[in-house]
């Protein structure tokens, strides 16, 4: 199998202090896999520096018998401490990347800087938190909204990662949907067989599925749905669930993005959202 030319051109990792080992390794891992340049971005809100200024803004500690002012001094070196650990870890786990790797510091709120910096070509990934909570509250919701408003495709992956192997499903909109181009690009890099879930009713002529399987030498299995799927997790993933994907490509901008969450959630698998132009240039 050939691996065609792709649109996407760089990985954006926005990295946490408390970003796990394997999120970071998980975009080394793609980034090697599709010969993209890698980003590790380390978000400093200013605006908790702000907040700590201020004299009667408490923080609860419980461990520490109740309300405390913030120690801007400790504030700061906590940052620090966390700083040095994300750059280092994610210049262990990039040392042997044969792209461009850069690790940098973004002193801005977390949506202003991916709305900044990311572009067309990018993919920028997010990480879901663990718990319904945190996926609720602004500093995962207002990143997210960011990266889905810029021109770049959005990964979502999930806190928990079920696998790092197996296919690659596309859930498309029409016989020409661009995620179908997108999942079989990453499936012949990735050396796995390609899953097609039509979420259409167009299911009469598979002739571009068999020129794509002639020209890639891909395995493509399909499954047809129905429009229902297209707003409905539940009936989406069923279509798949007795598959061992590692990665489902969606066309961003025709499903919802909490659909996409949900599927990221459910399955435990990343969702890449790509841009919806079939007429995206291809990188050379």
């Amino acid at each position: 199998m050939t691996a065609q030319p792709h649109i996407f051109k760089r990985l954006v990792l926005r990295l946490e202090p408390s970003s796990p080992d394997r999120i970071i390794q998980l975009a080394v891992e793609l980034a090697k896999l599709l010969h993209l340049e890698l980003l590790g971005l380390f978000l400093e809100d200013p605006s908790l520096r702000h907040l700590a200024a201020i004299p009667f803004v408490r923080e609860l500690r419980p461990l520490e018998g109740g309300w405390h002012a913030i120690d801007l001094d400790q504030l700061n070196h906590d940052f620090g401490v966390a700083l040095r650990n994300a750059e280092r870890l994610f210049g262990e786990a990039a040392k042997d990347l044969t792209t461009r790797h850069q690790f940098e510091v973004i002193r801005q709120a977390a949506a202003q800087a991916i709305a900044s910096i990311s572009r067309s070509g990018d993919i920028v990934m997010i990480t879901q938190p663990s718990t319904p909570a945190g996926r609720a509250i602004e500093q995962f919701s207002w990143p997210l909204d960011a990266a889905f408003q810029s021109a770049a495709a959005v990964m979502v992956v999930p806190a928990r990662i079920a696998r790092l192997a197996g296919a690659v499903v596309a859930v498309a909109v029409a016989p020409d949907d661009p995620s179908i181009r997108a999942a079989a690009d990453i499936a012949i890099a990735a050396g796995e067989d390609l899953v097609i879930v039509h979420a259409h009713e167009e299911n009469g002529d598979d002739t571009g599925t068999r020129k794509l399987a002639a020209d890639t030498g891909l395995t493509i299995k399909q499954v047809f749905t129905g429009k229902a799927s297209r707003s409905d997790s539940a009936a989406c993933v069923e279509a798949f669930r007795h598959v061992e994907e590692r990665l489902v490509v969606m066309t961003r901008g025709i499903f919802a993005p909490e659909l996409a969450l949900s599927i990221a959630s459910s399955r435990r698998v990343p969702v890449l959202l790509t841009a919806s132009s079939v007429d995206a240039p291809r990188s050379q």
